[in-house]
């Protein structure tokens, strides 16, 4: 169950990263200027980070354990 908390995080933390390009390029957010879209990616793409490094240092602190 662990190694598919792991999996899922990871690919959690992928699907904020791709959302977050779909909004920066996709012309179905077109009706928002481009400062909204840039702005709404780039949290989208930190979030995303945040997530995944999340997950890796608990990974690390569970295998120094």
């Amino acid at each position: 169950m662990e190694q598919f908390n792991r999996y899922f995080a990871i690919f959690v933390s992928l699907l904020f990263f791709g959302f977050g390009a779909y909004i920066l390029v996709s012309p179905t957010f077109s009706y928002l200027s481009k400062e909204m879209r840039v702005i709404f990616a780039v949290f989208l793409f930190l979030y995303g980070l945040v997530r995944i490094s999340r997950s890796f240092f608990r990974r690390r602190d569970k295998d120094n354990s």
